[in-house]
């Protein structure tokens, strides 16, 4: 376990049953099915064990394949929040900073420190919004169960 920046060992034990979980058929065949019709089919999980089985279909084969997308979509989130922050950096340093432009007072009675710090404030809430913004969605990513959705095929509870 590590937890800013220290590793600690942690003893952990548990065990493991095969238990009396299968679908009502063998395999999963659908039938050929012409455009714009459909057909379907209905299978049964049937768990004969004494234990509730937690069960989902999955996106990915194997959690290996499914922490790669995971890793790749985080990294295409950062790539986009760097353009996004050297956008800010570029409109602010420019000093293009027409948001909320006269919307402090009617009179033009600012002077160059006090526009330069209303700037640097507009910049400073610029960064932390999109921050917060990439933050909320590479925690979407992370959180996602990545469960299988098709727009064509359908698996319905």
């Amino acid at each position: 376990m590590t937890y800013d920046g220290f590793e600690a060992g942690v003893p952990i034990s548990g065990e493991a049953h095969n238990d009396n979980v299968y679908l009502s058929k063998n395999q999963v065949i659908s039938d050929p099915t012409s455009i714009t019709l459909f057909s379907h089919q209905y299978y049964k999980i049937h768990n004969k064990s004494s234990v509730p089985i937690e069960f989902s279909w999955r996106a990915f084969a194997t959690d290996a394949e499914e922490k790669e997308k995971k890793e790749r979509l985080i990294a295409q989130l950062t790539q986009e929040e760097n353009e996004e922050l050297r956008e800010i950096e570029a409109k602010f340093g420019q000093g293009m900073s027409d948001e909320d432009e006269g919307s402090l007072d009617s009179d033009d009675s600012y002077n160059e420190t006090e526009m330069k710090n209303k700037d640097v404030r507009r910049k400073a809430k610029a960064l932390s919004t999109l921050s917060r913004k990439y933050q909320a969605i590479k925690k979407a990513v992370v959180d996602d169960k990545m469960l299988f959705q098709d727009e064509i095929f359908q698996i319905e509870p």
